[in-house]
């Protein structure tokens, strides 16, 4: 059985121009603003059902942007 352990999926923002209420009008931002959303963290699949769990919530909780993945793949004896 193939087994999933140490399953990390997270989604990168950047922020390029902001809102200035006072003038009404959008300004870039002199450096982008990059942020990191992490929708699972460490976690362990024991089969690729439980992977495809995973990827389903990670990609519902951010549909519009690319979901990044990491994780280690072992066999079980």
């Amino acid at each position: 059985m193939i087994y999933y352990e140490n399953v990390k999926m997270w989604s990168v923002h950047t922020k390029t121009n902001e809102y200035n209420s006072k003038t009404g009008k959008h300004k870039q931002l002199k450096n982008p603003i990059v942020t990191e959303r992490i929708h699972v963290n460490n976690e362990n699949a024991y089969d690729l059902g439980e992977l495809h769990d995973l990827v389903k919530y990670a990609l519902q909780r951010d549909p519009y942007n690319k979901v990044h993945a990491s994780f280690t793949v072992h066999e079980e004896h």
